[in-house]
């Protein structure tokens, strides 16, 4: 009976305990990876996979889905947006499952796109987008360098920063409504973004000028590419106030201002992606 007992409440811990299994975050130049496991067809392919919330569904590359998943049942053409507002066509089909920090999703859409020749020696070989992160709730602790699923939002909540869903936003991104450099507007949460990035009619001036390289999945990487520099622009969600830079080009870019994970550099933050929530969470 007492054996009984120790056992009921180790399964009671373990479907209330705030977060599950975990796994290595890596972060570099601003950018999330962690480990996800592909499987189709009965093969199952290790990955190194970026967190995109700027990207709306998942991708794989071309060449890796073809030369070493050996993926050959795909769908017809769709079209499909970068952030820059530029289309594409792209193949998709459906991962029979991915298991990311120990949990398996079955059944995930996929669309294949040459990401090795757009971005080159930048490029994932898989993105997690936001189709598949809204399927659940993600602790990411950029302290210890982990990410873990949450099955419920920690008690130590220092921030909430809310999600707006506003009518032009596009699918599966995450807006929130706030003031940059004093201004209101939507700011769009990508952290497959490098750098922090206004509009080119953004109500702030640029004070200095930088050269960066740039690539998204209808343009390939291209060089020397001189951008505004607004350096140490205030930024307010909410309760939240930072500093930060933002890049300001001059033409094409982004409908609205966007941000990456800078700001939430040596923070643990939890996402709810289907009810929009950011929280970030108390030291």
């Amino acid at each position: 009976m007492n054996l009984l007992k120790f056992l009921m409440s180790l399964i009671f811990f373990a479907l209330t305990s705030e977060t599950l299994a975990q796994s290595q975050l890596r972060i570099e130049n601003n950018l999330m990876y962690t480990d996800a496991a592909l499987s189709d067809g009965g093969l199952v392919h290790k990955v190194s996979a970026m967190i995109d919330t700027g990207s709306s569904v998942c991708m794989i590359d071309s060449t890796f889905a073809i030369d070493s998943c050996h993926i050959k049942s795909v769908d017809g053409d769709r079209s499909m947006g970068s952030t820059y507002g530029r289309n594409i066509k792209s193949s998709y089909f459906y991962l029979d499952s991915l298991s990311i920090a120990g949990v398996c999703y079955p059944k995930v859409w996929c669309f294949v796109v040459d990401l090795a020749g757009k971005f080159q020696q930048f490029a994932p070989k898989f993105i997690v987008g936001g189709d598949l992160l809204k399927r659940g709730m993600w602790m990411f602790d950029m302290i210890n360098k982990k990410i873990m699923p949450c099955v419920v939002v920690p008690d130590h909540v220092a921030v909430t920063l809310h999600s707006k869903n506003y009518t032009d936003a596009a699918m599966n991104h995450i807006y929130f409504k706030g003031k940059i450099g004093g201004h209101s507007t939507h700011i769009l949460l990508d952290t497959g973004a490098t750098r922090n990035e206004l509009t080119t009619d953004f109500g702030v001036s640029a004070n200095d000028t930088i050269v960066i390289k740039h690539a998204d999945i209808a343009q390939k990487l291209t060089y020397n590419n001189r951008v505004g520099l607004c350096k140490n622009l205030p930024v307010e969600i909410s309760k939240l106030h930072f500093y930060v830079d933002f890049i300001k080009p001059r033409e094409g870019g982004y409908r609205y201002p966007r941000i990456n994970t800078e700001f939430l550099q040596g923070k643990r933050w939890v996402l709810d992606y289907r009810h929009r929530y950011l929280y970030i969470l108390a030291d």
